[in-house]
């Protein structure tokens, strides 16, 4: 009798899962493209039906002349954020509560399901393409996989224009507008102070003055709110002058602005039409990004923001 029980114990004890490791490995991410200083991620890896979970290591990154390198596995100190960033993080001090520095690789595989990815320390690297090894692994064994992927780093981009534009308007009425496509805004950075100097010019270059309220912030209402960018630069006292509004920011931001007002980072104004030649009332709209440049891993410098109204001249 106790012979048949364990027999009958053998029988149903269930095997042990061999698993499966798959023979095809790739990213749909190849070439895997990101600009210099921006954090871009991929999808996991495509593992041929392996089982889960599939561990993915980083073997060794080579340049594109075949050359090892570690300039892309070596540590360095980033920007991160500690909590996200909100208008009432409005000083320096508050600000600080809210983001710390930290040492990152340039390039990482997430060593579960092996998501490609790319960080701010980005910013510290060579542009061109880089190969790189990987080996997955799970409960069926191991394998090596030699130049699984390009990995391509193109120049930094260290500002974004998201919005351009402006209408015009008759004195004492905001319902019927008027779009004026011969508007630009021009970004230009130079080494110096984290300053934002903000300019309104006529169409022969002519700067309006808004100590002398020729430029002013565009009122908005309950249902329609509108900011200006002073809303989205608290940190020091706005510093208004004959030819700019001109703002202070903190240093070691990942980006510029840091957070969003009604879900964009529109800032609106408005130049009276007792200022200029169409007597009518000028809405200037713009929303900007800044971002890290080459050799920093945040923004710095000093940016002149100039917004050329090529419809009107100052009067």
């Amino acid at each position: 009798m106790a012979f048949f029980s364990a027999v009958i114990l053998i029988a149903c004890t269930k095997k042990p899962d061999a698993g499966f490791l798959g023979f095809q490995f790739y990213y749909l991410s190849n070439p895997f493209i990101g600009i210099k200083g921006r954090a871009t991620t991929s999808v996991p890896i495509q593992a041929d039906g392996s089982t889960n979970p599939l561990y993915v290591k980083l073997v060794q990154v080579r340049t594109r002349a075949g050359a090892v390198t570690d300039l892309l596995t070596k540590e360095y100190e980033i920007p991160i954020y500690l909590g996200e960033v909100t208008p009432t993080d409005s000083t320096p001090e508050l600000l600080a509560k809210k983001l710390s520095t930290s040492l990152y690789r340039p390039f990482n595989v997430n060593s579960i399901g092996g998501r490609l990815e790319l960080t701010p320390a980005t910013s510290y690297v060579d542009t061109g393409s880089y190969d790189f090894d990987i080996e997955v692994m799970n409960i069926a064994g191991s394998k090596s996989i030699k130049n699984v992927a390009k990995v391509v780093l193109t120049p930094s981009v260290s500002s974004q224009l998201v919005r351009q534009f402006a209408s015009t308007s008759a004195l004492n009425q905001e319902i019927v507008f008027t779009t004026q496509a011969n508007f630009a805004v021009t970004l230009d950075r130079k080494d110096g102070p984290n300053v934002i100097i903000i300019k309104f010019a006529d169409k022969n270059g002519v700067l309006f003055n808004p100590k002398k309220n020729e430029v002013l912030p565009r009122a908005g209402t309950d249902a329609a709110p509108r900011y200006v960018f002073k809303q989205f630069a608290p940190y020091y006292a706005e510093e208004i002058t004959d030819t700019a509004l001109v703002y202070k920011y903190p240093a070691k931001t990942p980006t510029f602005p840091l957070y969003q007002l009604n879900a964009a980072y529109l800032s609106s104004y408005r130049i009276p039409a007792a200022n200029n030649d169409l007597n009518m009332n000028i809405n200037p709209e713009l929303a900007f990004r800044l971002y890290p440049t080459d050799g920093v891993p945040f923004v710095s410098g000093t940016w002149t923001i100039t917004n050329k109204i090529n419809f009107a001249a100052k009067k």
